[in-house]
């Protein structure tokens, strides 16, 4: 999650263009860590000690590693813990666009240094997936402090995104929520969470990306299977809403149910009440899910 949420960070400072990020996101799978960018990422070196040693390089027969220890830039000692840890997913974003000259070092470093201190991120929260650090992203990104029941929206969409990455996959970028009063697309998949409270969810997709979700959750291919289609669709939101009651149970003691869901094909749904919706770009295109709590 930290490394799409980096992504988004990225493109929202404008240092990379959607194309490009596409592209990293669909490559990073294949794309091998230099020595150098995690230096940087780990602040023992600089983006322009980086350059040094890799124009160095040119000249002599000599591994990167060795020379930053030669020039004094890493001990030994640092080069064997670097490239003995199994590095992050968004250092892998971060390499692939460094390798497809989208990034330079310099932008990397400085990139990945605020964005750090925006969200109090240390190496061993992203590494050991802190789940408070999570839910500081998730409220911090979509603003959700100022929000009424902001913890219930942040709780939510946290376990959202995990669940994407789970059962969906991690190709994707979150964009910036907008408040809306309705909820339109080629189909929607809306469900009701009451109890105490009461939640409003729905996914929203043009016709292509609500078939990419409906297999990929199903790991299945479907052919002129509309009923098949529906039901995948229909149980990973299930899937979610149902974890996020059993977490407010074991949690905070809140007893919550599901209503039934309801599909609506080529329809404008009205919100009983004012609603995040939350976009996300995917390789396969964009998705809307939309939570309203009240």
């Amino acid at each position: 999650m930290f490394a799409q949420f980096f992504g988004a960070f990225l493109l929202n400072k404008q240092l990379v263009t959607p194309e490009a990020l596409a592209r990293a996101i669909d490559e990073k799978k294949n794309t091998r860590m230099r020595l150098g960018v995690l230096a940087i990422n780990a602040g023992l070196m600089t983006a322009e000690q980086v350059e040094h040693v890799n124009v160095a390089q040119q000249t002599v027969d000599k591994r990167f590693g060795d020379l930053c220890v030669e020039f004094g830039y890493l001990t030994q000692d640092n080069v064997d813990t670097l490239l003995s840890e199994s590095p992050s997913d968004y250092l892998l974003l971060g390499q692939t666009l460094v390798n497809d000259n989208s990034l330079t070092n310099a932008q990397f470093e400085d990139a990945i240094k605020e964005y750090k201190e925006l969200y109090q991120l240390t190496d061993d929260d992203i590494s050991g997936y802190q789940n408070d650090k999570l839910l500081g992203l998730v409220k911090e990104f979509y603003h959700f402090n100022t929000a009424e029941n902001a913890r219930i929206y942040t709780d939510y969409i946290t376990l959202l995104f995990k669940n994407i990455i789970r059962f969906i996959g991690d190709d994707f970028t979150p964009q910036q929520s907008t408040v809306v009063k309705s909820a339109e697309a080629d189909y929607v998949v809306q469900q009701s969470i009451v109890g105490k409270y009461k939640a409003d969810v729905c996914i929203c997709a043009g016709k292509s990306e609500y078939v990419s979700i409906a297999e990929r959750f199903s790991s299945d291919v479907f052919e002129n299977s509309p009923e098949f289609i529906d039901a995948a669709v229909g149980e990973f939101l299930n899937v979610i809403n149902g974890l996020f009651v059993v977490n407010e149970s074991n949690e905070s003691g809140t007893e919550l149910t599901l209503e039934p869901q309801v599909i609506s094909v080529n329809k404008e749904i009205p919100l009983e009440s004012e609603g995040f919706c939350i976009p996300v770009t995917f390789s396969f295109g964009e998705v809307v899910f939309i939570v309203s709590v009240h």
